[in-house]
């Protein structure tokens, strides 16, 4: 399981990491850039030993490259996956600045701090009863941005944490933050500490891993999977024959979606899934007035540009298709859906096909979180590539 708590005005995603790590520093090598390892060690040499585990936190995209942050988890179970001390280290201040997050029921008071040129402030969320415990945070922003924060949960918050018995009391909290070792640019002994930690779980995340890179064929088509599920629908991923249709700086993937015994009742369908610098010529940048999209075309307004929905409904033995298409300043994504019968009709049409608009509705009845194609482009982060849900056949 994991869980995202909110400290000192900075998101820090926790959970336990995957199989993705890197090498470790060199114990006897230069100061350098503080390690997941050496983070977890300093905190333990003022937080209680007895951990569960410890391991760096969950990364993902929008992790900010700058942030060295780990999990220590206490008391679990096997049943419970204990309480929660995240530590976090960061070469830059929270991107929501240094206000307290009062609209999430956030509460925050300054606290003196000997660090020269810093500012360090507690900050909590109490409890709500049978769905939250509440967590106590407290953040150090030195003099430049750096900052380190520390959050803990698990405990039943009910009141300012100073005054309350907590297992690891606001004091402890403290003296992790403030102790002059847990900096972003760490001296060799602190690099060195971490790597004589034990019971370490979690490795050293890859700093390369969301490094953007030229899609492929193949990666286009599993990124349409991996956004929206279904993975046992489809028997394989091939390259897309009309990649050709889209110039020859185009990338392409077919997935055949097909039913099976263990999984029925999504339709049989070839969906193709396409990208390139611009628009090829037969759609032109405006694909309701091309003479092949025009006859049943819709277009909307997206975020990153036009989004269009172009179908052919199904005539005699012609099953028909579907085109969605995301335009963009420098790029044009397209998904196109030949399978069973298209329906006449723009809402069953949009319905067989899956095809979200921006401004569709979510079920809480908000917008949406992304549009279509958001995941969907000619460039991916580099672990997206070794991402592969679905097989490939060529």
């Amino acid at each position: 399981m994991s869980t995202k708590v909110a400290v000192a005005g900075v998101t820090v995603a926790v959970g336990l990491l995957s199989a993705c790590s890197g090498e470790a520093v060199d114990a006897g090598g230069e100061p350098g850039r503080i390690t997941h390892r050496a983070v977890a060690a300093v905190a333990l040499e003022h937080l209680p030993t007895d951990t569960s585990s410890r391991a760096a936190s969950y990364t993902s995209e929008s992790t900010p490259p700058e942030q060295v942050s780990v999990d220590l988890r206490y008391g679990a179970d096997g049943e419970y996956d204990g309480d929660l001390v995240s530590v976090a280290v960061s070469a830059r201040p929270p991107e929501d600045g240094r206000g307290c997050r009062s609209e999430l029921g956030q509460h925050c008071v300054d606290l003196p701090t000997d660090v020269k040129g810093a500012e360090m402030q507690l900050r909590w969320t109490e409890e709500e009863p049978e769905e939250d415990p509440g967590d106590v945070g407290v953040v150090l922003l030195r003099d430049g941005g750096e900052t380190a924060t520390i959050g803990y949960s698990g405990p039943t918050i009910t009141g300012d944490p100073r005054k309350l018995d907590l297992p690891i009391d606001v004091e402890k909290l403290v003296a992790v933050v403030e102790d002059p070792r847990l900096r972003y640019q760490a001296t060799s002994e602190t690099l060195a500490l971490g790597e004589e930690l034990d019971d370490w779980k979690g490795g050293e995340p890859d700093p390369d891993a969301y490094e953007l890179v030229h899609n492929t064929d193949h990666g286009i088509a599993q990124a349409y999977v991996g956004g929206r599920g279904g993975y046992g629908y489809y028997k394989g991923v091939i390259r897309s024959p009309l990649r050709e249709r889209f110039g020859p700086d185009a990338i392409g993937g077919r997935l055949l979606q097909r039913s099976s015994p263990g999984f029925t009742g999504m339709p049989d369908a070839d969906i193709d899934v396409l990208a390139a610098p611009s628009p090829p010529a037969w759609m032109t940048r405006e694909p309701c007035s091309a003479p092949a999209l025009r006859a049943h075309c819709v277009t909307t307004k997206g975020k990153r540009g036009p989004l269009v929905f172009a179908w052919k409904p199904a005539l005699g033995d012609d099953v028909g298709w579907a085109w969605m298409i995301s335009m963009r300043k420098d790029e044009v994504v397209a998904v196109r859906y030949r399978g069973p019968r298209m329906p006449a009709g723009y809402d069953d049409a949009a319905a067989l096909t899956e095809w979200y608009q921006g401004e569709q509705l979510d079920a809480q009845g908000g917008e949406a979180e992304s549009e279509f194609a958001d995941d969907l482009s000619l460039w991916c982060d580099r672990e997206h590539l070794d991402a592969r849900p679905v097989k490939q056949l060529d």
